[in-house]
């Protein structure tokens, strides 16, 4: 930042850690000096409210004629005629909307006023909307949007209309604001960075430095890495919340919008970030956010959004500029690439970086791209990244839930986690199609068709029945394994990781004790778009179903994408519209949708036993591409069962392995030899292989291996470190150690 953190911050961080009050801290400290604490706060106030204001005439154009019309639109007693103030929907309050319009109206108001015309009529009938909201002091069922919703729009609509609000109403505005109260419980997360931000927006609308001080201190302490076992920032930078749950999607992008926005108005200040939380939060978008992320549209990996992907259009930058930050009315101004934007301007070491991110959020022509491999050990997740494409699996295991069911949404989501396999070209490919999707066929899971019944008692919020659910990743190729267990289902499933492609293996598909049952893999499951080709056919698929089954490999194209299957494979497909509603899962709108979906998958028949599959996906490639690949495989499966599962490519030299039991197997660059289950990349190398191992229980282990005789020992580590990969050099022995090692001729 500008300046280092000041001796009175440092202060305020050792005796708040010792149970007493930040803000008596604060002021004691600042009493003789209290000028400098109020330029301070009057610095972040003014860059609190800019951040709210869209910039560019056009967006200010729009933002004035939108808030025109709701002012037209509002009654002299300060209320508007189409909204119902005595609903009480838990999750989007549509009462609630009242407030997200006096934001739009007070965000035109002080536009007009910065820029020297101050409109009094407006303003009148700002004043007049508040006075109805806090006169009838509307609340909802649902705690979030008493004690965080309401209050930040308020803290909003209160630091834009300074100092044109009246004391009696700012009291009344502050009174409901304190309701957000982060002491009384354990606000963990995005919670807790809801609730601190509301009190540095009331500070700044108190001129309090001593609330501002408060509310940035726990805010910084928020930003950490903690155990798998609590909500936030992980050792791998995922996220958590609402306990073992992936959520860098949902309360873990609200977490980094909100952050990254605050960090940036203290810059300068007294209250600004010490250096080394600094590192964290900076690591935690770059290492962890950076990854979830496709397209111009920056559209986050559905698998990290949780029960989000119930709601239309889930997306961290939408464009329109003057909504509020209350979903869903999210704006652009609210979003990650704006927060991203402003973290950016400041002068700390991973500047480079941040403007880098911000370019790809953007969208920026010249962005370079951001490619690699990585496996998030803390949240059972993988992603794949390449320049033209972005692809992910997440899996389930003792250490993980599922998903959750809350406030009625998520009421289809028992298998978002059973190796959920969603893939990006654009990053618009499942766009808005959750309300008509097979649920029982989530692109990469294998399930039970017909019912979301598993045959658990609790199939949504549920952990994991298995322990060796992880991956392996060396930064630029990766391998990710599931051992499913639903219920009576099982399953061996792995994907593996290269360039141009990927391949999935799955091995003892069985469904025990079920004689009413099909069960499928499905391979995806996107909006239709353009023609589907295959080999199978001379021209286009009209809209339909099929179903293919060849001695030969069947190839299927579509969307830019093709999906080879192994010979004998029982392929099937449909084209074309499918209906549901936003109400089927969550608590959208009950009016039946109805959109045209491409919706692939393998059928394993009624009850299988040991059922397998083997499918390759080429992602960004032609249709001459594809069936050149089909023609000619480049990736070679060298083993597909429960013991091991195995696949070999050799432009790289490179072979990834499942080991589910201590065993040995012959690859084309030597016989590889282990003495515990684990995960392998082998790769060749001129002096011999570099190999990158994991255990994905998530333990640590003494891992001994060998190839070709050659022997090396692999410490794969503990704590919050476990599940991670390390890598070795195993080398080749020279040609006199080979000669003096054979027995003599005696």
């Amino acid at each position: 930042m500008a300046k280092p953190i000041t001796r009175v911050l440092v202060f305020l961080y050792a005796l708040a850690f010792f149970g007493v009050s930040p803000a008596r801290v604060l002021a004691a400290q600042t009493s003789s000096g209290n000028a400098s604490a109020l330029s301070d706060l009057a610095m972040i106030r003014q860059r609190y409210v800019q951040s709210l204001l869209p910039s560019g005439s056009a967006a200010i154009d729009y933002l004035h004629s939108a808030a025109a019309k709701d002012a037209a639109a509002l009654k002299p007693d300060g209320s508007w005629p189409d909204i119902n103030y005595a609903a009480q929907q838990r999750s989007v309050w549509t009462t609630a909307d009242h407030l997200d319009r006096v934001l739009l109206m007070a965000k035109s108001a002080r536009a007009f006023r910065d820029s020297g015309h101050p409109d009094g009529a407006l303003k009148a009938k700002i004043i007049a909307a508040l006075r109805w909201w806090t006169d009838h002091d509307y609340q909802n069922p649902n705690w979030w949007w008493n004690q965080i919703g309401v209050p930040e729009l308020l803290g909003q609509i209160g630091n834009l209309m300074l100092p044109e609000i009246p004391r009696d109403e700012l009291v009344k505005m502050v009174a409901i604001m304190k309701r957000s109260n982060w002491r009384r419980g354990p606000w963990t997360g995005a919670n807790l960075t809801w609730g601190v931000g509301i009190e540095i927006a009331r500070g700044c609308m108190e001129n309090d430095p001593g609330v501002v001080a408060e509310g940035y201190a726990r805010m910084y302490d928020e930003i950490k890495i903690v155990s798998p076992l609590q909500d936030g920032i992980q050792q791998d930078y995922s996220f958590h919340q609402h306990g073992a749950q992936l959520y860098n999607g949902g309360y873990g992008l609200d977490f980094a919008q909100d952050v990254a926005r605050f960090i940036s108005f203290s810059g300068g200040t007294r209250f600004q970030i010490p250096s080394d939380r600094m590192a964290i939060f900076s690591a935690y978008l770059l290492d962890g956010e950076q990854w979830f992320i496709r397209g111009p549209g920056a559209a986050f990996d559905y698998s990290s959004v949780g029960r989000e992907i119930t709601r239309p259009a889930k997306a961290p930058s939408l464009k329109k500029q003057s909504a509020g930050p209350i979903y869903p009315a999210l704006g652009a101004v609210y979003g990650l690439a704006h927060a991203v934007t402003l973290l950016a301007a400041e002068p700390t070491s991973q500047q480079k970086q941040l403007q880098a991110f911000t370019a790809r959020l953007r969208g920026d022509a010249n962005a370079l791209p951001f490619t690699g491999n990585k496996q998030f050990w803390c949240s059972d997740y993988m992603a794949q990244r390449r320049s033209g494409y972005f692809m992910s699996v997440k899996m389930l295991s003792q250490r993980m839930f599922n998903a959750e069911l809350v406030n009625s949404e998520g009421k289809k989501s028992v298998h978002l986690s059973d190796g959920a396999n969603f893939l990006y070209l654009t990053g618009d490919e499942y766009l808005n199609i959750f309300p008509v999707w097979d649920w029982t066929k989530i692109p990469g899971t294998t399930a039970i068709q017909g019912t979301l019944q598993t045959g658990e008692l609790n199939p949504i919020h549920a952990r994991g029945q298995t322990t060796f659910d992880g991956g392996v990743s060396d930064g630029t190729y990766g391998l990710a394994e599931m051992n499913l267990k639903r219920g009576n289902l099982t399953a061996d499933k792995a994907w593996f990781f290269f360039d141009s492609s990927y391949m999935a293996l799955g091995a003892g598909i069985t469904l025990e004790n079920d004689s009413e049952h099909d069960v499928a893999t499905s391979v995806n499951q996107p909006l239709l778009k353009g023609d589907v080709l295959t080999n199978q056919a001379s021209g286009p698929l009209r809209q339909g179903s099929y179903g293919f089954e060849s001695s030969k490999r069947v190839w299927i194209y579509h969307d830019h994408v093709g999906y080879v299957f192994a010979p004998d494979t029982r392929v099937s497909l449909s084209l074309g519209p499918q209906t549901g509603r936003w109400s089927d899962i969550g608590t959208g709108p009950d009016t039946p949708v109805t959109i045209n979906v491409f919706n692939l998958w393998i059928d394993h028949g009624h009850a299988p036993q040991e059922a397998h599959y083997e499918y390759t996906v080429l992602p960004n490639a032609t249709p001459a591409e594809v069936a050149q690949r089909t023609a000619k495989p480049l990736l070679r499966v060298l083993s597909n069962t429960s013991a091991i599962q195995a696949v070999y490519n050799p432009r790289l030299k490179l072979a990834e392995i499942v080991f589910r039991q201590p065993a040995y197997i012959a690859t084309p660059i030597g016989t590889v030899r282990v003495d515990h289950e684990c995960l392998l990349l082998v790769r060749q190398t001129g002096t011999g292989w570099r190999v990158t191992a994991s255990d994905p229980q998530n333990v640590p282990l003494t891992l001994n291996l060998s190839i070709n005789n050659n022997q090396t020992t692999i410490q794969l580590p503990g704590g919050n470190s476990a599940g991670s990969s390390v890598s070795t050099e195993v080398q080749r022995p020279s040609s006199s150690q080979t000669e003096s090692s054979q027995p003599s001729s005696h």
